[in-house]
């Protein structure tokens, strides 16, 4: 188990952050950005097994958050829910399952300032469900995303090898 001792923050720029488009079944539309937040080196980590000599690794922790907005048509629009559920309290015969008809999932990328390396970060949305008779703030109906982070890490292209 990593401690806090072990962790190193790790500052880095956004080379590239972009918005996830989906369409779904019934016309509704909804964006979804993940956002790099931190980004940390365990300094302690063992090094990988078959690493070839003169190369090196970091071992990274990283935390995300995922921002999504939904957009529906007029006719699906009803008056703001006061009290919006939380994800855990919703029954599974109070939400429906929504086809995804298109999508599109580009990466964002970020580079540690240390030392050049390159992170590609991808929101992949596995399901996405209405919940019935719920609606935001703005009276498009409530769902729940269901989704997680992909990642690639390259190292730094002038030294080929990871500092």
């Amino acid at each position: 188990m990593t401690s806090t001792g072990d962790l190193d923050n790790l500052d880095f720029k956004i080379i590239k952050e972009v918005w996830n488009e989906y369409d779904l079944k019934g016309g509704a539309k909804f964006r979804a950005r993940l956002v790099l937040t931190r980004l940390a080196e365990n300094k302690n980590a063992p090094p990988p097994p078959n690493l070839p000599p003169g190369q090196s690794s970091m071992a990274l922790s990283m935390s995300v958050q995922t921002i999504v907005s939904i957009f529906a048509p007029e006719t699906s629009k009803g008056q703001p829910t006061a009290l919006i559920p939380a994800p855990n309290q919703i029954k599974d015969d109070k939400k429906q399952e929504v086809e995804i008809l298109t999508f599109q999932e580009p990466w964002n990328v970020y580079e540690v300032i240390k030392n050049g390396t390159i992170i590609r970060a991808k929101l992949i949305v596995n399901k996405v469900y209405r919940v019935i008779d719920v609606y935001d703030q703005f009276g498009e109906p409530y769902h729940l995303v269901e989704s997680g982070p992909v990642f690639n890490v390259e190292p730094p292209k002038s030294k080929n090898k990871f500092a």
